[in-house]
């Protein structure tokens, strides 16, 4: 079976339609989180979700637009979101809905941020150490981050943990014994310097990073035209 995985797309619909063009033929979708927020069309994002029957889980962005009621409305994310909200039917809203915070897909382990916690940035070889003792599993697939790479836990008395940047995209084959956190990085907005979509192929013991090339101008359009702030369109022309 050969996975398709996706993060973090947050509304970003030309970035998701280059990675469509883009990948190499694929089985199935695996989704970490993060369909919505800052850019426009989430609902766009979510259709394609359900069109293709997806296995999701939650991401902090999904979890505030369905907690907005809650919460207080203050800033560009959570106004994003409430404007979000608004354009998204029921259906939608209980497609979010029925997202776990965890899942498992053949042993791996499906979360956006952390197998410790769904909300951490794993983002430090500390952090990722405790992420390896809160679960079992030889590989836990993440996003949150934005950035494309995987911690590797080598076996030994101690295990020793590493860090490996796909910001170009690139191979990784998983040999015997290793474990591995890996994120596939942002489609929607990537954070390590590189613009462009990033997404993942994981087919067995292989993962393939992929970042393609899009029309950042047609972000641009859509932000103008629904009156959104024009720093998200900067984002993506400098990768961060």
């Amino acid at each position: 079976m050969r996975y398709l995985v996706l993060s973090d797309i947050h509304g970003n619909w030309p970035a998701l339609e280059a990675v469509l063009q883009g990948a190499p033929a694929f089985d199935r979708v695996l989704f970490l989180g993060d369909a919505v927020g800052y850019y426009p069309d989430g609902d766009r994002v979510l259709d394609w979700l359900l069109e293709v029957g997806a296995e999701c889980v939650l991401g902090n962005h999904d979890a505030w637009l369905l907690a907005l009621d809650r919460l207080p409305v203050k800033g560009a994310v959570m106004e994003i979101l409430a404007w979000q909200r608004e354009r998204l039917s029921p259906r939608h809203l209980d497609f979010l809905a029925s997202w776990p915070w965890q899942r498992e897909v053949e042993g791996t382990l499906l979360v956006h941020g952390s197998p410790c916690d769904p909300l951490e940035y794993l983002d430090d070889l500390a952090l990722a150490r405790e992420a390896f003792g809160c679960t079992g599993a030889r590989l836990a697939l993440h996003g949150h981050t934005h950035l494309a790479g995987a911690f590797l836990e080598l076996p030994g008395p101690r295990p020793w943990v590493r860090y490996q940047a796909f910001p170009q995209g690139g191979e990784l084959l998983l040999p015997p014994g290793v474990r591995a956190l890996v994120n596939p990085g942002s489609v929607g907005q990537p954070r390590d310097g590189v613009p462009g979509a990033a997404f993942l192929l994981w087919e067995g013991e292989r993962l393939e990073f992929f970042r393609v090339a899009y029309p950042l101008e047609d972000v641009g359009h859509r932000l103008a035209e629904e009156g959104f702030p024009l720093w998200l369109y900067t984002r993506l022309t400098l990768g961060e």
